[in-house]
């Protein structure tokens, strides 16, 4: 009989490393198909203090990579907030996420360097001969192809980011309405400087300048529609404020971001099925307000991983609703209240 594998996970960023690090844990050693990771993206990188009461572990993974620094709010060049309560890490997403998938595969999960590049779900229904007529016996899979290979497996996981094709596989691709675009890279000589988050006055989104040990992560992220602006405003603000910095040769990034601008994008969907789930960007699980996207990653993998060891995936969906769903919907619908989200 050909192996059918238990458990595929499509994406080896926070969301699918930690919902395959709580899977190892209980004895579920899945497979996580990731051509890339770890790597930088178009991130900022900055995890909040109080997220690390919701997940102590990253507590070591964050003082020996990041740096820890207040946060300067500015709207505009007259008005501006130094937050010492929004006290944060800036780490880069190479080292977050290296951490985390290390993790997994210590407790046993599988890690396979393959791009995924096709998923097909297979009805096969059989009837035993002892059942009556009415009664047959599901033995569904789905089939997953790689640039390499061609495998089988009865759960999959779709923890492949906005773009996720898992995600088109099962409920569609998220709205270019509800995507952001970020855009950035590294550079060097301000890394003793305070972290800063610059507002725009006519369009949605900011720039982030966050300071690392050993250089800065420097971006800008705003609504999809608005992606031909990106690198005009970002040059005009940094040649204003940092003209002493240096660009990283070779570390530009861009890369697109769920940003729900719709309230119904949160429950128009369900984020699972009874043989997969989406955790993740891929859930389109992120702050419609800033971007943030760790937070959510984590939870939704914990969440994902404490269905399927229940036995009954369809849990998942309950889960993340009652324990944070809620607080995306809210924070998408105080866009509607804001004159920026209008333009």
């Amino acid at each position: 009989m050909e192996k059918i594998e238990e458990i595929v996970i499509v994406g080896g960023g926070p969301s699918g490393a930690y919902c395959a690090f709580n899977l190892a844990i209980n004895g579920i050693f899945p497979i996580i198909f990731d051509p890339s990771h770890p790597r930088e993206k178009a991130c900022g990188g900055r995890v909040q203090a109080e997220i690390i009461k919701k997940f102590p572990f990253i507590e070591n993974i964050l003082k020996k990579n990041a740096s820890l620094t207040n946060l300067k709010m500015v709207f505009d060049e007259k008005n501006y907030q130094e937050l010492e309560f929004l006290k944060g890490y800036n780490i880069s997403r190479k080292d977050f996420d290296i951490e985390i998938l290390r993790m997994a595969i210590k407790k046993g999960a599988i890690l396979i360097k393959e791009r995924v590049i096709d998923i097909e779900r297979v009805e096969n229904n059989k009837k035993n001969k002892k059942e009556s007529n009415k009664i047959k016996k599901k033995n569904s899979y789905w089939i997953i192809k790689t640039n390499k290979q061609t495998l089988k497996t009865k759960i999959l996981v779709g923890a492949d980011g906005a773009k996720s094709l898992v995600r088109r596989k099962t409920i569609g691709p998220i709205a270019k309405k509800n995507l952001a675009i970020g855009y950035g890279y590294l550079a060097t000589g301000i890394e003793k400087d305070i972290s800063v988050v610059k507002f725009f006055n006519k369009i949605p989104g900011y720039i982030w300048i966050f300071p690392r040990r050993d250089n800065t992560n420097i971006g800008i992220g705003t609504e999809l529609r608005y992606e031909k602006q990106l690198q005009k405003l970002l040059n005009r603000y940094i040649l204003s404020n940092y003209p002493k910095m240096k660009i990283v040769p070779n570390s530009q990034f861009k890369a697109l971001l769920p940003y729900a601008k719709d309230p119904n994008f949160f429950t128009k969907y369900s984020c699972c099925g009874e043989d997969w789930i989406l955790i993740g960007d891929a859930a389109g699980h992120v702050n419609p307000i800033n971007g943030e996207g760790i937070p959510y990653a984590l939870w939704s993998g914990k969440l994902a991983s404490e269905a399927i060891k229940e036995g009954n995936l369809k849990k998942y969906q309950d889960k993340w609703k009652k324990q944070y769903g809620n607080k995306l919907i809210n924070y998408c619908k105080s866009k509607q209240f804001n004159p920026i989200f209008k333009n």
